[in-house]
């Protein structure tokens, strides 16, 4: 996506959550939709950004739609949300729980770490974009590398997810919104979406701004889909 928008003219920033990659990792109590939303809007002040467009992914589509809440249409002018919009059903919930658990612990060689995460089968299609991905997150310590992310910041993001109703926030949502659904279940196991139909088809039913775009991938391969890249392009432009 950022080879894409660069291409064609646009800036794309993109920052770690707190918990994650370079972000400090902070103390219990201090993570949730609503933080990272904060945060979002402190990162603007830093970078001078009055007014800006927000692309989120999984859970960053739910701190896109916080972000929109606490915003009212003042500085976010349009709002992109990939595959995260309501409660994930159960079986792309244990799929993506399943994902995360590959991920702690320490391994011998980056490889090593790799191969779990793609021994999951999740991660589809595979690419060098994705061997980035994982390779930047990783520290070595003692001989051994493990992830910078915080085992405990992403499970308290989770609880905190656990216990909220994302469809709250969607009569906040003012801005021109795009949503984008991945229609492939995880690991091809059927009703394993992480965006429902029925949510899918209620949300641009309720939010009068919004529109939406099915894609033929699953939750991951999504963000590397040419479609959805192009679908965003044309959205922001």
């Amino acid at each position: 996506m950022g080879e894409l928008f660069e291409r064609r003219g646009h800036c794309l920033i993109a920052f770690d959550l707190r918990g994650r990659g370079l972000s400090d990792i902070t103390e219990a109590g201090t993570y949730g939709w609503e933080n990272h939303a904060l945060d979002l809007f402190e990162a603007a002040d830093a970078l001078g950004l009055e007014h800006f467009d927000y692309v989120g992914h999984s859970m960053g589509a739910f701190i896109g739609m916080t972000a929109a809440s606490l915003d009212r249409g003042k500085r976010i002018r349009k709002l992109v949300l990939i595959d995260g919009l309501g409660a994930p059903s159960q079986g792309a919930l244990a799929a993506i729980l399943s994902a995360l658990a590959k991920r702690e612990g320490q391994f011998k060689t980056q490889d090593e770490y790799l191969a779990s995460i793609r021994s999951t089968s999740l991660v589809e299609p595979w690419d060098r974009y994705w061997d980035a991905h994982y390779r930047y997150d990783l520290i070595e310590e003692d001989g051994l590398v493990h992830p910078r992310t915080s085992a405990a910041a992403v499970a308290e993001d989770a609880r905190y997810g656990g216990a909220r109703d994302p469809k709250a926030l969607w009569a906040t949502i003012s801005m021109p919104t795009l949503l984008l659904r991945a229609t492939i279940p995880l690991g091809g196991t059927p009703g394993a979406d992480v965006v429902t139909k029925a949510d899918y088809d209620e949300f641009l039913a309720s939010v009068p701004n919004a529109k939406g775009v099915e894609i033929a991938a699953n939750h991951y391969g999504i963000v590397m889909a040419p479609e959805a890249c192009e679908e965003i392009e044309k959205f922001l432009r």
